[in-house]
């Protein structure tokens, strides 16, 4: 068998971070060197390294396509649906005549496609039961009922999740016309809690005449958003060169009558912004992204919780006259990913004097004229998560449906419109959406975006994915005595000893591409004794703060005149900050401001020469924001890192408790900074783990069980595994990335010397429960660790396409694994009796530890793990216990090598599936009925799983599966009751396993079974009788309604309503689930409608369309639940499936037994096997089973070939006197079937009857024996079969049945029948008889022409009796000659020849005729004389 993994020396993948935005940030302050600070060293790899994911964990598998089901034809006396389906068919092969509804349709079934198969014994091989029994099986969600399942978390965002928006500017135009370069900032804002939410994004526009090549309007700013909310904005502040005293002033801008500027005007100002470079806020604009659809009124899409519009929002004049009033009822959520929205922003208000964002909504303030101008910007909603690269074309395919939203509206709103332009406005930007279809381009990728750090992520609980560390600076306000114009710059600066010395460059600049700068300005303040500003400085701190590193704030005022040369700025004064005092998340801070600086301006002892402004107050007030992923706030987690430092540099004091206490006062952490820092922690605990003496070792053990707990329980999303933890795991754990020892000989010892203090009997502190709550943290970890090591060791050396070997563990380590697991058994044992749910999860814990192990190191080290297991849980345990163990083998034998296993010592065959065998077994005879069910359904899932593995596909890999689970029918052989004590759906799981498992054994394998006793053999055929019983297709109409309620094992569990009693469980299930979503549900490809668009043949009038109608119907009938009532309710597509299941499942068996009894009868003739020869009872039990059963006409046309091949090897035992009641069966049926109107099926009855007859040839030289059992077999009949049918007038006529079956009769006798013989699967020569030794035809047409016409005659007379039916009270003499002609019809078969002759009898009496009468009595005497 190859194995699937092969090549597979890479279990683990690299998947890259997505770098964040620009990460230039961060070099020049990085490099320096690391070494000396192991915990950044640990922090920067944190956010940087790849994850390493582990590609087996959580399964793989692929299951090859389903079978495409066939209908069966069952056919009835009075049907042909065959012949109704072929001229149907070709009816449609002439196109040009097709009609809806030209498909017959067979009691409301539609019939998918038929095949007219040529009829072949091998017909049998193609079809299995199993797809059939479980039509549904889905792995992922069978795997997904497991107790304690591990669910795999998506790749942890590096961005934050939530919706994210992309702006890009696209032009900016005035009323006069743009003459002078504007720039301006774009930021998200909330506007009720005036709060800035993400850094500004900047831009630039320059008119037409002054723009260089470079620059471009290309860039665009991406946001992060985390929940829609009418209160977010964008706040748009625009800003221009300071204006010159005496030139143009900004009210051009905004005069109401057009102002048309001169040319020489028009150079002034551009000369002017020339040798301007400082500027002065201009306009502001604040949008509301998501609007609370007060203008759309009712027409609000209730549905969507997101109502983002771009539109005016009556609250806030706020934006957009002609445009984008397509969205204003809220539709503009259908933007999905990839389509943007161009907003056109008209109500720009123009500031009068400066201002800080905090103060722009203040009712006091001047009002602001509008600007006469409109800035274009393009918003686009991306999609949320990117990382995954298959999400991205989800959003294409959904685009154009959603376009015609927006046209819509386009009619809907003309009253809010102003002229017609917007209609054309709107459709432009209903084009431009599709030139991002599907994402791909959506500008969310390109390189010279701008990601806008989103402030909300200092305050979120989550790990920090990615590595930031700077600080925004916010001057807020200066007041002066005097009025000045007045701007600050601020600088970052190493120490204060050298004035001279130039700042670090640090400060990031306003246009992209360009490095970080020395300092940055903020705009000025014209004219004002207080001035205000909005600035924002981002800075980039160094690695390490010293408490010399501060900012220093210079203030200084600039003439606004043209001189000779360009204004120069005057110094007023200066303003230090030390950093490492100032260092929250947010501070405001006020200072005093320096005359001028002197050397070491810092330190408290110069604070008293130093000359101050105004006295020494406090008037500069300025605000800082701390955004750092390497610099924790919280001072405990600080303290941890620098002990960690020192212990690692080994520069800590001797007596070396300080790391213990860090250690220990972790877990008085506040929940949001541990989160936050969880991944570089739970390195350091490790590493200590790893490496550091036993008192570290369990302290650091302690904390990270201390932290884990409470990571699990702060932030329960409810899931068993923490979703922050299992990313971790999952995706951040690299081992140290071979940089230090492997974690797991270290974990693993110090857990386990804790668990075996605890056996001791020493209480190990209340850290005991959680250790074992957070156990599968721990045992994935120790995994990982593992895995890592092996593909580390081997990645290199290993020849292309070979299996990784396994790893072999070090004999200490193993053996406190196998210590370790002992001790974490025994807890499962003992809580597991008190029924604590704690131990039931434990339980599926230590199975994936296990079922890890299996991939890793020697699987023969795993199973002494199991049959370590298996020992403490041996036998028949109580029902928890025993749940507990079903649930783990289910989940190791889930393991996807689970058939490639060895044995625990070379000779064996695997040994994972002789346990399993051996406990499913057990189960069975367990008294717990949900236990029985569970075991019955492990086994159906897991022969499910290898039979649709595409692995597994090849013939002798399918014959590998079967002898794997051959011994469980040697079990259920050797005892019998506990088979027949399961109750019916449990009987069918493991027939339909059975069946299945003898499907893909070889002959000599399966011949084995029948060579142990008689007994045995025969208790093999009843499980072959259950098999046709159980799996018996009955008509939907006849025992609907008895269905489930005779036998009612509904009462057992009513998790899943019963549709079907014959499928699956799992089936009931999936139909529900189904029907509760009222569509075809998807994976099934027969015809892809959804629930409303059927084809009209299919719905009866009497049909309901949805589940409410049917239910209420149902309860109206009053059949409650019974199977009747819910197949009532099932959408016809899904109730046409089921019953297309159905109907396969049940001639799959048919065809299996079929084929089994041929095997069967093969061996018999070669005596090879134990069975009683003298009967044959094996065969004949089984073939009347099959023959009493109604079957589909595929059964039939495989069925003669087998009987015909039965007879020919064993015709004398089958026709021996032993064997009569066995004959009077199969001639009963045959006779049966030459009366169905399906020529098909009369044709092989006849053909069945030759076959008698040649047999009776053969053996008896003649037919006399056969003819006597024919002629009483055929009474039978008559006695069933309707001959007769009323005619209009009330005269009886004969019916289509007898005309059938005199047909047949006739036939049978019929020279030309050699034809049949071909089309029936035998050969020409089927009937020639030949003694042994000679070559003379036994077979003589005469005779059976006598006897075909003894066989019409009885039936002649039967029939003319049955007319005469309605005058024989009146006519007698008409009764006496129909008694009397029945008597001679029947005169060779005495029995039947007296009972006519007495009626013939009594009917002279009657009339009086005694003389008659007195003949007939003599008659009978001399019959019984004979």
């Amino acid at each position: 068998m190859e194995s699937p993994a092969a090549g597979e020396g890479q279990r683990f993948k690299r998947i890259p971070r997505q770098p964040c935005g620009r990460n230039l940030e961060l070099d020049p302050l990085l490099n320096e060197n690391l070494e000396q600070w192991p915990h950044l060293n640990e922090l920067v790899q944190c956010y940087n390294a790849d994850f390493v994911k582990d590609g087996c964990k959580y399964g793989r598998y692929e299951s090859v396509a389903p079978p495409s089901f066939q209908n069966q034809i069952f056919e009835g006396p009075d049907t042909d649906i065959e012949t109704e389906l072929q001229l149907c068919n070709a009816r449609h092969s002439k196109p040009e005549e097709t009609t809806e509804d030209d498909m017959p349709s067979t009691s409301g079934r539609q019939i998918y496609e038929t095949e007219p198969s040529a009829s072949s014994s091998k017909k049998h091989c193609t079809l299995s039961p199993l797809p059939a029994y479980e039509p549904a099986f889905d792995w992922d969600n069978e795997r997904s009922l497991i107790f304690g399942q591990r669910l795999p978390e998506s790749l942890p965002a590096t961005h934050s999740s939530g919706l994210k928006i992309t702006v890009k500017v696209l032009s900016l135009s005035f009323q006069t016309g743009l003459v002078e370069p504007f720039s301006g900032t774009i930021c998200l804002y909330n506007r009720d809690r005036r709060e800035k939410l993400s850094e500004d994004f900047y831009f630039h526009i320059l008119p037409t005449e002054m723009q260089d090549a470079h620059i471009s309007l290309d860039r665009r700013g991406v946001f992060s958003l985390d929940t829609p909310s009418p209160s977010i904005c964008l706040l748009i502040q625009l800003e221009k060169a300071a204006t010159e005293e005496g030139g143009v002033t900004p009210s051009i801008y905004s005069r109401k009558e057009p102002v048309h500027l001169t040319e020489k005007e028009k150079q002034k100002l551009q000369v002017w912004s020339r040798v301007m470079p400082y500027r002065e806020p201009f306009a502001w604009a604040m949008i509301p992204l998501f609007e609370n659809n007060h203008a759309g009124g009712d027409a609000a899409s209730p549905s969507s919780p997101l109502a983002p519009s771009m539109s005016g929002s009556s609250s806030q004049d706020s934006i957009v006259e002609p445009i984008s009033k397509l969205a204003s009822d809220g539709k503009l959520n259908h933007y999905s990913s990839g389509s943007s929205v161009i907003v056109e922003i008209s109500n720009l208000n123009k500031v009068k004097e400066s201002y800080m964002e905090d103060s722009l909504q203040d009712p006091k303030r001047k009002v602001h004229k509008p600007v006469k101008g409109v800035l274009r910007l393009e918003v686009e909603k991306l999609h949320n998560d990117r990382n995954e690269a298959d999400t991205i074309s989800e959003g294409g395919s959904i685009t154009n449906e959603l376009h015609d939203a927006g046209e819509l509206n386009n009619g809907r709103h003309s009253r809010n419109s102003i002229d017609g332009i917007h209609s054309s406005l709107n459709s432009s930007a209903i084009v431009k959406k599709d030139t991002h279809q599907n994402g791909q381009s959506s500008n969310g990728e390109n390189g010279n975006n701008f990601q806008a750090f989103d402030f909300r992520m200092m305050a979120r609980s989550e790990p920090f994915s990615q590595l930031f560390h700077c600080l925004y600076v916010y001057p807020l306000t200066v007041s002066l005595s005097r009025k000045r114009n007045l701007f600050v710059r601020v600088e970052l600066r190493k120490d204060d000893s050298d004035i001279r010395k130039l700042p670090v460059e640090a400060v990031h600049p306003r246009d992209q591409n360009s490095t970080l700068q020395k300092c940055a300005h903020t705009q000025i303040s014209v004219g004002t004794r207080m001035s205000c500003y909005h600035d924002e400085v981002k800075i980039s701190l160094p690695a390490l703060l010293t408490p010399q590193h501060h900012l220093l704030f210079t203030f200084l005022h600039v003439d606004l005149q043209m001189k000779l040369e360009a204004p120069k700025p005057v110094i007023v004064g200066y303003a230090a900050l030390p950093l490492s005092t100032h260092i929250q998340l947010l501070s405001d801070v006020s200072l005093p401001i320096l005359r001028e600086l002197v050397p070491h301006y810092l330190q408290e002892s110069g604070k008293e020469k130093m000359d101050y402004l105004e006295d020494g107050k406090t008037v500069f007030r300025l605000r800082l924001r701390l955004c750092s992923s390497l610099f924790p706030v919280n001072e405990r987690i600080r303290d941890f890192f620098v002990e960690y430092d020192r212990h690692t540099l080994h520069t800590s004091p001797p007596w070396g408790s300080e790391l213990l206490e860090a250690i220990n006062s972790l877990k008085n952490v506040e929940s949001i900074a541990l989160l936050q820092f969880l991944q570089p922690i739970l390195n350091m605990l490790l590493h200590l783990i790893g490496d550091g003496g036993e008192t570290l070792q369990v302290a650091a053990f302690r904390a990270m069980v201390n932290i884990l707990t409470r990571v699990q329980q702060e932030s329960s999303d409810g899931a068993e595994r923490n979703k922050f933890l299992v990313n971790y795991v999952d995706f951040a754990f690299d081992d140290f990335g071979d940089r230090q020892t492997p974690v797991y000989p270290g974990l693993s010892t110090v857990w386990g010397s804790l668990a075996r203090s605890k056996a001791k009997g020493y209480r190990v502190g209340p850290v005991y429960d959680d250790v074992l709550a957070m156990a599968w943290f721990f045992l994935e970890l120790i995994v990982k660790s593992m895995g890592l090591e092996q593909s580390r060791l081997f990645y290199h050396n290993l020849p292309l396409g070979e299996d990784v070997p396994p790893l072999q563990l070090k004999e200490g380590v193993f053996r406190c694994i196998m210590q370790l697991f002992d001790c974490l058994l025994t807890e499962v044992h003992e809580r597991c009796k008190k029924g604590l749910n704690l131990a039931k999860r434990l339980n599926s814990t230590l199975a994936f530890f296990c079922y890890d192990l299996l991939s890793i190191i020697e699987p023969r080290q795993v199973f002494e793990l199991v049959s370590l297991y298996m020992d403490k849980f041996a036998g028949v345990c109580q029902s928890v216990l025993h749940d507990c163990k079903l649930t783990f083998l289910q989940i190791i034998c889930d393991h996807d090598l689970f058939v490639e296993m060895p044995g625990r010592d070379p000779t064996d065959r695997n040994y994972l599936s002789s346990v399993l065998i051996q406990e499913i077994f057990l189960t069975l005879d367990h008294d717990d009925l949900s236990q029985r069910a569970k075991a019955a359904r492990i086994l159906v899932v897991l022969i499910c799983k290898h039979e649709f593995d595409a692995r597994y596909q090849k013939s002798e890999d399918k014959l590998y599966i079967a002898q794997l689970y051959f011994p469980l029918i040697g079990q259920i052989l050797d005892e019998m009751p506990v088979f027949y004590n399961l109750n019916a759906i449990e009987k069918r799981e493991v027939l339909v396993v059975i069946l299945q498992i003898i499907r893909n054994l070889d002959d000599t394998t399966l011949i084995k079974a029948w060579q142990q006793s008689i007994a045995r053999t025969r208790l093999f055929f009843k499980l072959l009788e259950e098999c046709i019983t159980h799996f018996e297709h009955n008509r939907t109409g006849d025992s609907l309604l008895l269905g489930s309620s005779s036998r009612s094992p509904d009462a057992e569990r009513p998790a899943s309503p019963k549709y079907s009693d014959r499928l699956s469980p799992s089936v009931n299930a999936y139909l529900s689930e189904a029907s509760r979503h009222e569509i075809r549900p998807q994976g099934t490809p027969e015809n892809g409608y959804m629930w409303n668009r059927i084809s009209p043949q299919l719905s009866s009038p009497n049909q309901p369309y949805s589940l409410r109608e049917a239910l209420a119907q149902a309860q109206s009938s009053r059949i409650g639940s019974t199977a009747r009532a819910l197949r009532e309710s099932l959408h016809p597509i899904l109730r046409q499936k089921l019953e297309l299941w159905e109907e396969n499942l049940s001639t799959a068996v048919s065809l299996e037994v079929l084929g089994i009894i041929d095997k069967f009868s093969v061996a018999a003739a070669s005596r090879s096997i134990s069975t009683d020869y003298a009967k044959l009872d094996c065969v004949t039990s089984i073939l009347m089973g099959l023959l009493s059963r109604s079957q589909p006409l595929t059964f039939w046309k495989a069925f003669l070939p087998v009987v015909y091949n039965i007879f020919s090897l064993h015709g004398a035992t089958l026709m021996a006197r032993e064997n009569d009641r066995f004959l009077k069966q199969i001639a009963f049926h045959l006779l049966r079937l030459a009366v169905f109107r399906n020529d098909s099926v009369r044709k092989r009855a006849v053909v069945g009857l030759q076959i008698l007859v040649r047999n009776s040839f053969n053996y008896f030289k003649s037919t006399t024996r056969l003819r006597v059992m024919l002629t009483i077999t055929l009474s039978e009949l008559l006695s069933d079969v309707q001959v007769t049918q009323m005619k209009s007038d009330g005269s009886l006529e004969e019916s289509g049945e007898a005309r059938r079956l005199r047909k047949s009769l006739e036939e049978m006798a019929d020279v030309r029948s050699k034809d049949q013989l071909n089309d029936c699967g035998l050969p020409v020569t089927a009937l020639e008889v030949a003694a042994e030794g000679s070559t003379d035809n036994r077979w003589s047409w005469v005779e059976v022409k006598h006897l075909s016409k003894c066989l019409v005659q009885a039936l002649d007379a039967g029939l003319e009796h049955a007319l005469l039916g309605s005058v024989m009270s009146v006519d007698r003499c008409a009764a006496a000659e129909g008694f009397y002609k029945l008597a001679l019809a029947y005169a060779p078969v005495p029995d039947l020849h007296i009972m006519w002759l007495l009626h013939l009898c009594d009917a002279h009496q009657e009339m009086q005729s005694w003389a008659e009468a007195a003949q007939c009595a003599v008659a009978v005497a001399g019959v019984i004389m004979q």
